[in-house]
């Protein structure tokens, strides 16, 4: 049988290991909020990011569009006429979808 002074010396080993993985629990919550805000960070910057992509695509989907019916070059005339057709299948699509 343990005694007295050998069980308050377990109980305070225990107590002090308890305290470490609180101390060790809280760096990691810490840690785990840093990267989580991070995360958030990093996904909003990415969404603007493909945001801009998108609309930098749009301004030069629409500028090779425009320089292709100014030109009066043949090849140039038929890349327009496809380019426009690719427009009014995606204005179909998206017509077909409102009606669903």
């Amino acid at each position: 049988m343990a005694t007295r002074n050998e069980t308050e010396k377990t109980l305070d080993q225990l107590q002090k290991l308890i305290q470490e993985l609180v101390m060790k629990y809280e760096v990691a919550k810490s840690e785990s909020e840093s990267y989580l805000a991070e995360l958030t960070k990093v996904k909003t910057e990415l969404h603007n990011t493909k945001n801009k992509l998108t609309e930098q695509e749009k301004k030069l989907e629409h500028y090779e569009l425009k320089q292709a019916f100014l030109s009066t070059d043949e090849a140039s005339g038929k890349r327009a006429k496809r380019r426009l057709g690719k427009i009014i299948k995606e204005i179909d699509k998206c017509i077909q979808l409102l009606n669903d």
